[in-house]
């Protein structure tokens, strides 16, 4: 991380292209929350433009305060006991969740 923000930073003509998946996931919720907003807030006016794949919910609320945040989103639907992505990126952030289908799919308890 500290890297790519380095290399956001140096002089290059180029913009820097970057993809993050799932930022922080490693860690509690209220240091991953912090960490990856703060993280975020310094990618913003460097040399590069990217992508930050996330389940965490709190980060769409970034687009509000920053207007060259886009949130964009997949959608999925249970086909024939399956979960089905048609892979179009669709504006704004995702309507549904899916963690709990994918459990009561797979026989675990949900309340």
């Amino acid at each position: 991380m500290k890297a790519l923000l380095d290399a956001l930073r140096a002089n290059h003509p180029l913009p820097l292209l970057f993809l993050i998946d799932e930022i922080f996931k490693g860690t509690n919720n209220r240091e991953r929350l912090v960490g990856s907003r703060s993280y975020i807030r310094n990618l913003i006016g460097q040399n590069g433009a990217g992508l930050v794949a996330t389940h965490d919910l709190e980060l769409i609320k970034l687009a509000d305060e920053f207007p060259m945040i886009t949130n964009c989103h997949f959608r999925e639907k249970v086909a024939d006991g399956k979960m089905v992505f048609d892979y179009k990126l669709r504006p704004g952030p995702c309507p549904t969740t899916n963690a709990l289908k994918i459990m009561r799919m797979e026989g675990l308890p949900v309340d």
